[in-house]
């Protein structure tokens, strides 16, 4: 194994990681360490693997040695930060060489790169003669998983229900990650989705919904556990601790579905529904994003159809945080009332999963085999060290071609997170789009509901007065279409759509289908 580090401090401390996976006593590794001021010498394992997106600087480095010498590859996590699409938008002027790369997770990382690319080079031809494109690969490489950490024993399945305190006819709802309503997958839309699935259960039935993670505050705390109360008074909610890995495991163990409505942009793939599929529980997801990827609709379990805003609804907040107005929380943050997931059809597919047992169990087995096929480690890092070959003979063989290197619109790095995102969601609300009243899902007064502490945590957040104006639209017909909303109500444009999308997101209307023409 070949590392490269900064200081003999970082060797201590990796030989100590090294050691605690080494299970088998006569197991070893042997362990060559290169020094921070001489990357050169990486070139006998092809060069390195950086552990984010940004291989700028690294680069720079290089030039000393001459940039045949070795190929650097990066790998994406979350994209929404102004940091990262920096670096993402300086690929075109810096020293980056077709024999680096940087890994995609899922497609949509890969179709954001290019967005911020193909913006950024636009400028470039305008301001000075652009024509030739150096890029590094952006080969998409999914995460993968150690799938056998999750072959749980029956016996271990059963005492874990019994831990919490689980029946065996009680439906068990996992959900895994951070507890974060702003920058992960606000609470909510789950909430009322089992609220209404729990009115359906047979009387010897409860539903528990276990969410396993971790707050950044007591603010956030307070909202998931207050509102919970409020929104999903007949399910039974525990909150586990995800910092502590068997905490996890028992929640794996004890579901019968996991659960991840995730509708934030900072949100680029998800291991956690990956984790459930490998624990053979179906999977209820948002269509988002990397869930697509990994979760087969109807197959695997359900991914639910999301909505957001059209291009030009996110600009004046990225300018906001593009001038330091707002910081990274609050950019994200604003995105979330504007981005929707279908909550009918969510209870549609909960229900049905709920009801049908063998359902439950297909989907799972399918899950799971699909896990184990293609995203275990060992799957995964063959096509780390395919790509790595691949780099190695296009730096060998064809360095010599590139060595002579020696109207309103945002800047590339700075875009409008509702173009940059723009293939995230399911569909995009259009004025044709039509929408209708959705009685009896979202129990909650609307104007007791805006109170919500996760409701009103942003400026983003309508004016409750016109949120009535625009349901008041909805007198004289059932569905009525946007533009018919804008022309009743006689709010500006910008508002209804802003207005709708919040009604959808939270179950107080719903999506029918848009009108031609």
């Amino acid at each position: 194994l070949g590392v490269y580090l900064k200081n003999n401090n970082q060797k201590e401390l990796l030989i100590e990681d090294i050691k605690s996976l080494l299970t088998n006593d006569n197991s070893s590794i042997d362990l060559r360490s290169f020094p921070f001021d001489e990357p050169n010498l990486t070139s006998e394992f092809g060069g390195i693997q950086l552990p984010g997106p940004n291989i700028i600087d690294f680069t720079h480095h290089r030039s000393f040695f001459g940039h045949q010498t070795y190929s650097l590859c990066g790998i994406t996590h979350t994209t929404a930060s102004y940091e990262v699409m920096s670096s993402f938008s300086s690929l075109l002027t810096e020293p980056v060489m077709p024999w680096d790369a940087i890994i995609c997770t899922s497609e949509s990382v890969l179709n954001t790169v290019n967005k911020i690319l193909e913006v950024q080079g636009d400028f470039l031809k305008s301001k000075v003669n652009f024509n030739k494109k150096v890029l590094p690969q952006l080969p998409i490489i999914p995460l993968g998983i150690n799938t056998e950490e999750f072959d749980y024993s029956d016996d271990f399945k059963n005492n874990s229900r019994k831990k919490l305190n689980i029946n065996d006819s009680d439906i068990v709802i996992t959900y895994v990650g951070r507890l974060s309503f702003h920058a992960k997958a606000h609470h909510i839309p789950m909430y009322i989705a089992l609220e209404n699935a729990a009115k359906k259960l047979k009387k010897d039935q409860k539903i528990h919904l276990i969410q396993t993670g971790w707050f950044a505050s007591d603010f956030i705390k307070n909202s998931f556990i207050d509102e919970a109360k409020s929104v999903c008074p007949s399910v039974n909610c525990i909150f586990l601790d995800g910092r502590d890995p068997l905490n996890k495991d028992i929640t794996l163990a004890s579901a019968d579905i996991f659960m991840s409505l995730s509708d934030n942009i900072q949100e680029t793939y998800g291991l956690t529904p990956l984790e459930a599929m490998a624990s053979a529980v179906p999977v209820i997801v948002s269509d988002w994003n990397g869930y697509r990827s990994t979760v087969r609709d109807n197959e695997d379990g359900f991914r639910i159809p999301t909505y957001m805003l059209g291009e030009g609804y996110g600009e004046e907040l990225m300018f906001k945080y593009m001038l330091g107005i707002i910081d990274y929380d609050n950019y994200i943050g604003g995105t979330v009332h504007k981005v929707g997931v279908d909550i009918k059809q969510c209870i549609d597919k909960l229900t049905l999963l709920i009801e049908n047992a063998d359902l439950r169990k297909k989907l799972g087995k399918n899950g799971k085999a699909r896990a184990n096929k293609n995203f275990s480690w060992n799957i995964i890092l063959d096509q780390y060290e395919e790509l790595y070959e691949e780099l190695d003979n296009i730096r060998t063989t064809q360095f010599r071609k590139f060595i002579d290197l020696n109207s309103k619109v945002l800047p590339s790095n700075r875009l409008d997170p509702f173009n940059l995102f723009s293939d995230y969601s399911t569909k995009k609300l259009s004025d044709k789009s039509i929408v209708c009243l959705t009685e009896g899902i979202n129990h909650i007064e609307i104007e007791k509901f805006i109170e919500f502490s996760s409701i009103n945590f942003t400026d983003e957040l309508p004016k409750i007065d016109e949120i009535l104006k625009v349901t008041n639209s909805f007198e004289k017909k059932k569905d009525i279409s946007i533009n018919q909303i804008i022309s009743i109500s006689k709010i500006d444009k910008d508002k209804v759509f802003n207005i709708v999308i919040f009604l959808l997101k939270y179950g107080y209307l719903s999506l029918c289908e848009e009108k031609n023409g």
